[in-house]
């Protein structure tokens, strides 16, 4: 059965609100055992609509459902499940404990978001709805449609499973704070494939905010740009995530491009990362990072079984891999990794990107970011690097960086290395308290 929300009284002008009448046509649908709600050509004006099971929210091209700004049209959902960080989520649209839902369409959903926020102001902005937020779903489907000009994050699924979405555009402010693309939080089964996310914040983020695991995942063939990382883990990752693939991606103009920052005693296993071509800016676009967020009460998690394979890089950066002392990140597979090099280590005030503003740091740990080379590993048990290329694109005669700086890392292997003829007065790897394997 279709729905029309014009027949329910929504009227498409941009100015009178709608919510209410387009809630009665899924309300509707939903008590006759499901079918699709269309919205056809127009901008409906809308506060916080709640999507029921069984239902396909349908927007045809020229559809726009646009925010309004106006907080007393989005009621609290819950408080923001982000261990002490104060605060509420509030959402253009939101679902419940519902199946077998779907938004479907050329059209957009629009959250008004579209002028820029700054960290040091966005921190007392209250009113900041994210655009979509999904807890406790099961069977949930996005198609095609572009979700754009979120407050706060665009699309945040919390313990949703079985997900597609597919062919969706995501579109932010760049320079607006916390707008990330997707967030599947605590999720199971979920795939993300033929996607183009442009954000102020990360694009697509593998989070366990409230401790559930999050497992089973494919991210594919997207193309992502980012003022702070396109594909990451973390940080805000109290349950395990495990078992995900990221694979076929184009990186463009972005910060970091490939992230696992283990900050709340989390464990990241079985993840790949395959068939990328990124650009980024950074001076550490690939990083493997445990950093526990209270260092005066460290909560330690564990990174393991980790691949990067046929990975091109173009920029200045290099990659950073960092675990404890009592707990190494292990068995880490580097292959077949070219570095197109385009401009000169960063020798002064480096340090790792952290990942977080809400961290405090050791101010005694050594910073290993300093030693120019282009790989630094610490602390790891099982690092493979095989077929790995850098090339000197900067134009520079020399390369002004060694090739590994290695610390405590046991059952190494370094096979099929390339690497320009670097400056003299450094050496060319780095061994400390390393064990090669035999």
């Amino acid at each position: 059965m279709i729905f029309d929300v014009v027949q329910f009284g929504a009227k498409g002008n941009g100015t009178e609100l709608s919510h209410e009448n387009i809630q009665k046509a899924m309300d509707a649908c939903a008590e006759a055992g499901g079918g699709m709600v269309y919205v056809p050509a127009g901008t409906y004006l809308c506060g916080t609509l709640h999507l029921r099971s069984n239902v396909n929210l349908h927007l045809e091209q020229g559809a726009v459902i646009l925010g309004a700004d106006d907080e007393e049209l989005y009621p609290e959902i819950c408080k923001t499940p982000y261990g002490n960080l104060p605060g509420q989520i509030q959402a253009l649209l939101w679902a419940d404990n519902v199946s077998n839902v779907t938004i479907t369409g050329q059209g957009i959903i629009d959250g008004g978001g579209n002028s820029p926020l700054a960290p040091k102001d966005a921190v007392h902005v209250r009113f900041r709805p994210a655009l979509v937020f999904y807890r406790n779903c099961e069977k949930v489907k996005f198609l095609d449609v572009t979700l754009q000009y979120s407050c706060f994050w665009t699309l945040h699924l919390l313990r949703c499973s079985d997900v597609l979405i597919h062919g969706v555009t995501i579109l932010a402010h760049q320079d607006r704070t916390n707008t990330d693309g997707i967030d599947p939080d605590g999720c199971r089964n979920v795939i993300i494939s033929d996607c183009h996310i442009k954000t102020g914040d990360d694009c697509i983020v593998i989070k366990s905010t409230e401790g559930d695991t999050c497992e089973n995942t494919t991210i594919t063939n997207c193309i992502l740009s980012s003022r702070h990382a396109a594909l990451k883990l973390g940080t805000e990752a109290i349950g395990a995530i495990r078992n995900i693939t990221f694979n076929n991606c184009i990186i463009d103009h972005t910060n970091v491009a490939l992230a696992l920052y283990m900050k709340d005693g989390s464990a990241y296993e079985n993840i790949i990362f395959s068939n990328m071509v990124v650009e980024a800016y950074n001076e550490f676009p690939i990083i493997i990072d445990v950093t526990p967020r209270y260092y005066k009460e460290p909560t330690i998690g564990k990174i393991r079984s980790i691949t990067f394979d046929n990975i091109i890089v173009t920029g200045k950066g290099r990659l950073y891999i960092e675990g404890t002392k009592d707990v190494p990140v292990s068995d880490i597979s580097l292959r077949n990794m070219t570095w197109n090099i385009t401009g000169k280590c960063k020798a002064d005030n480096i340090k790792k990107p952290d990942g977080a503003r809400r961290i405090e740091m050791d101010p005694n740990r050594a910073n290993y970011a300093v030693n120019p080379y282009q790989l630094i590993a610490v602390h790891v048990d099982g690092l493979l690097v095989s077929n790995w290329k850098v090339f000197n694109r900067s134009g520079e005669i020399l390369c002004d960086r060694g090739q590994f700086y290695l610390q405590s890392v046991d059952h190494l292997t370094l096979e099929n290395i390339r690497h320009p003829k670097i400056a003299s007065g450094l050496e060319p790897v780095k061994l400390i308290d390393c064990i090669m394997q035999e």
